[in-house]
């Protein structure tokens, strides 16, 4: 290695051990800030943090100096889809990141300097799904992709050499760049290169243990067998795992929900949902019941003068008394406790009404796809998860509109997060709101499965919904997890 490399290096590394030399910033980057936000509101939240989901998030103002822009991206996507585990989300960060330039630079010293007689060396280093030295280093931070480049190409058996290099480099620079227990929690997280240590058959390729009822007591994902008592793989009987939402845990083996908007339309007396209609027990949209004292009476799951009902007949009853009961604010009939319609309804004879010409945005969340194809074999050739994306079709007469997610990398439970469609009428999404989900491929994407919403009025609210597609003769069964919130120009 020359003296200019040399020195690179060198300076690559101080500027990380410290950052107020010349050249060297010390302010934390806003992908940082933004990954920090989620990851300790994650580790402060989730139900079952793991020591590692504490270091990372303790950490967490220093994660760029460790991983790439696009793979603290892509993990506070993960824990914003509701997924508890930092450590998990950041895991599965690295199938969706990119190459930085330094790191493109690495691949074309490596392929130049070390395997020049390697075919398609660069187009293949950081390929998923390949037992390339490069993946290894593809969700680090830049510094380290340039520090590798410095110090593990260029010299004499660097090919041979370059996978306990790299990995010198990478326990080093994570040493410099975090504590201990988060270095090591970065790098358990990232792990082994995908294939390294799997068995092989008589043609010499990967072996694959199908994951099935028949040898797995708990759940499945990327055909392995998971305990399935945990949040973020929930299930049994050898069934895909289900990652159950934020206020959810697991109890045996299945996602159960505490009483509580999700699970309750009247009010929760302690963890027992009900209806919200009586005096001692009033509210609705799982609340806390309330108890109406004195006069009061519960009407429409809210306490309200009793008097006021007696000779509001035509309007309806807040604390300043009765009102017209015309508007989307104070909405009722009767007598009843007045309603607030809330955001894109109207108040129609008495009644909250969705305005069908309001607009409305569609976001997905994530999905749950088994971890074989429709013919029984595996979604790769190799053996591998399907590269996942999804498109979402509304239509209504003449006016159509559609929407697709980006693709995630080897996975069967994809996180997206994302919005595909913005700005739809309601009316619109009610009359057709379709999803697919596609594989993609390098040359023919292949159809994975999907079907149409059953979207009603009463879920235009944003709260989180999901609802699986059945199998079909060309697709499998699919579960997708999506809101309707407001549209947000």
């Amino acid at each position: 290695m020359s003296f200019t490399r040399a020195a690179s290096a060198i300076a690559a590394v101080s500027c990380l051990i410290v950052a107020s030399l010349a050249g060297c910033s010390s302010e934390e980057p806003a992908g940082d800030r933004d990954f920090c936000s989620a990851a300790k509101s994650a580790a402060s939240t989730c139900k079952e943090p793991a020591s590692c989901d504490q270091a990372i998030a303790s950490a967490c103002g220093s994660i760029g100096k460790a991983v790439s822009p696009a793979t603290s991206a892509a993990a506070k996507n993960c824990l914003e889809s509701g997924i508890c585990g930092v450590a998990s989300c950041l895991s599965r960060a690295q199938k969706g990141t990119a190459p930085t330039a330094e790191h493109k630079q690495l691949a074309k010293s490596f392929c130049q300097l070390c395997a020049p007689n390697l075919p398609d060396c660069e187009a293949g280093f950081y390929k998923k799904g390949s037992k390339s030295v490069g993946l290894a280093v593809l969700p680090y931070a830049a510094e380290i992709a340039k520090a590798i480049d410095d110090e593990c190409t260029g010299s004499e058996g660097c090919q041979a050499g370059f996978r306990a290099c790299s990995s010198e480099v990478i326990a080093r620079m994570l040493g410099d760049a975090l504590d201990a227990e988060a270095a090591d929690c970065v790098a358990q997280g990232f792990g082994k290169d995908e294939g390294e240590g799997a068995s092989v058959g008589p043609d010499g390729k990967p072996q694959r243990a199908t994951c099935n009822a028949d040898n797995c007591p708990g759940c499945c994902r990327d055909d392995r067998c998971e305990k399935g008592d945990v949040a973020s793989a929930c299930g049994g009987g050898g069934r895909a795992c289900e990652i159950c939402s934020p206020t959810a845990s697991c109890s045996g083996n299945s996602c159960k929900e505490p009483c509580g908007p999700n699970t309750c339309g009247g009010c929760c007396d302690g963890e027992l949902c009900v209806l919200g209609t009586a005096k001692d027990k009033c509210g609705n949209e799982g609340i806390a019941c309330k108890s109406c004292a004195g006069s009061l009476i519960c009407s429409n799951h809210l306490c309200i003068d009793g008097s006021c009902q007696a000779t509001c007949t035509n309007g309806c009853c807040t604390a300043a008394g009765c009102q017209t009961g015309t508007a989307a604010s104070a909405c009722g009939t009767g007598g009843e406790a007045c309603v607030n319609c809330g955001v894109g309804r109207t108040c129609s004879a008495g009644r909250c009404q969705l305005d069908r010409a309001s607009l409305w945005d569609v976001y997905i969340s994530f999905a749950i796809i088994p971890t074989l194809a429709k013919n029984g074999a595996a979604w790769d050739p190799l053996g591998g998860a399907p590269d996942p994306y999804l498109i979402v079709y509304t239509s209504e007469g003449t006016s159509a509109h559609s929407g697709q997610t980006s693709v995630i990398t080897d996975s069967t439970s994809p996180f997206w997060a994302e919005t595909p469609l913005k700005g739809i009428k309601a009316s619109e999404l009610l009359a057709n709101t379709s999803i697919e989900i596609w594989d993609s491929d390098l040359d023919f994407d292949d159809f994975i499965g999907g079907c149409k919403l059953p979207l009603t009025a009463a879920i235009f609210d944003g709260s989180l919904q999901s609802h699986t597609c059945p199998a079909t003769a060309s697709g499998v069964e699919v579960k997708v997890y999506y809101r309707i919130n407001p549209n947000a120009p």
